[in-house]
């Protein structure tokens, strides 16, 4: 039968200095998992942002393709000389759905230059300098 010897003061306590430099790596490890998820979640808010932009870019030019006898209409600020109230309206109301659907400040153009209709969205980056800007241009004949 042998006998243990009880440790000798300098390896006591090499488990738990052990542990503690696992805890600290676990650690670091958690905080950068943390800071890649937030920066997804800033990136897919982003895009869904640009996402929602180009759906109202195309609502509009999808609306000046389909109507083409009142395409004076169709530009915001107002220019031209429009004939339809109708349209007139759906322009305006469609440049407030702009304003409310993408983060403020917005500013909102649709300039027709002869027969080509372009739409200019601008709107504020979430948490960042820098705005966004959407260009679509299209023919309409």
């Amino acid at each position: 039968m042998q006998l243990k010897r009880p440790a000798s003061p300098a390896v006591r306590g090499v488990g738990l200095l052990d542990a503690l430099i696992g805890l600290a790596l676990l650690s670091v490890g958690m905080l950068a998992l943390a800071g890649f998820q937030t920066r997804m979640v800033v990136q897919t808010t982003e895009a869904q942002t640009r996402a929602v932009a180009m759906q109202f870019a195309n609502e509009l030019l999808s609306t000046a393709l389909v109507d083409p006898d009142n395409l004076d209409c169709y530009s915001l600020p107002a220019t031209g000389t429009c004939t339809s109230a109708a349209a007139r309206d759906s322009t305006n109301l469609w440049g407030a759905r702009v304003a409310q659907g993408l983060p403020a400040p917005v500013s909102v153009r649709a300039v027709l230059d002869g027969t080509e209709l372009s739409v200019v969205i601008d709107w504020a980056a979430r948490g960042g300098p820098d705005p966004f800007r959407l260009q679509v241009v299209t023919d309409v004949q």
